[in-house]
């Protein structure tokens, strides 16, 4: 029984990760306002799980905020897709950052009535969180996106392979913890593993795509090194989250595999990292 258990879950898991695999892909081949468009749906949900993880500690962020300033980071983002310079987003998320967290200020040190609560350190600390988590960080996909199909497409997989490495490693060699406090089921060695598949991973994509990357394989090696490392820090602080909230997922829209949070946490923390390496590195838009 626990055998077919474990072959279903796995099965399960698989048929889940493709899917949302697929979805993404096909978005990022169609790039343009179809590729934020399809963000903006998907971050909506993110937001909505983010807020409600953040509620079950007692604090209330501005959701509404929140909302706004994310969906503002993928318009800006997206404005190359109006003829815009690509430089210009790096420019104004800058300016999209200061505005939303002074606007989050203002809308906390305003509220106050029988429905919402005097704001706390708690509520204007999430609210600052949110906006970074769940509209900084994925508008650094749109970005890359204008680069090219080739260089999105590699930190994607790369992440997706490094999930599947560390899943399959840690239930197959897993003995050591990686961090007990956080998440029982996360080892050393499925972090190790799933590290080295996505080395492997990245560089053989880079390899297929020499003219991209100026036919240097090294390329391949340091996006790599980020997919490996920061996809399992972002999966981390998620787990951490939900653990300090005392939840075991971010949602149930994907019915026993939890929320949207939980499939796609891990990309978070890898696709701004790839961006600037691309931009500053490959492509040598790195200007004093």
């Amino acid at each position: 029984m626990s055998i077919n258990f474990l072959r279903n879950e796995q099965f399960s898991r698989i048929t889940v990760g493709l899917l949302i695999l697929f979805i993404a892909l096909l978005s990022l081949y169609c790039g343009g306002w179809i590729f934020s468009g399809v963000l903006i749906v998907i971050f909506w949900q993110v937001n909505t799980e983010f807020i409600s993880i953040v509620r079950m500690k007692g604090i209330s962020p501005s959701n509404k905020w929140i909302r706004f300033v994310s969906i503002l980071f993928f318009v800006v983002a997206s404005l190359p897709y109006c003829g815009f310079s690509q430089l210009l987003p790096i420019k104004l998320l800058v300016f999209v950052f200061v505005f939303g967290v002074i606007g989050c200020f203002f809308r906390l040190i305003f509220r106050g009535n029988k429905n919402e609560p005097i704001a706390s350190i708690s509520d204007i600390g999430t609210s600052v969180l949110g906006i970074v988590y769940t509209g900084l960080l994925p508008s650094f996909l749109i970005l890359l996106r204008q680069f090219g199909l080739g260089y999105a497409v590699i930190p994607i997989l790369g992440t997706a392979f490094c999930d599947v490495g560390a899943y399959y490693c840690g239930k197959i060699f897993g003995k050591t913890a990686l961090r007990l406090e956080i998440s029982a089921k996360k080892t050393l060695e499925g972090a190790v593993g799933g590290f080295v598949v996505s080395m492997i991973a990245c560089v053989v994509m880079v390899y297929f795509l020499p003219s991209r990357f100026n036919y240097n394989i090294f390329h391949g090696v340091m996006i790599g090194l980020f997919t490996g490392i920061f996809s399992q820090l972002g999966d981390l602080f998620e787990s951490l989250l939900k653990r300090d909230a005392g939840v075991k997922d971010s949602g149930n829209v994907l019915f026993s595999h939890g929320g949207i949070l939980d499939r796609i946490d891990s990309y978070f923390f890898v696709i701004w990292a790839v961006y600037f390496y691309v931009s500053w590195v490959v492509l040598g838009q790195f200007r004093f």
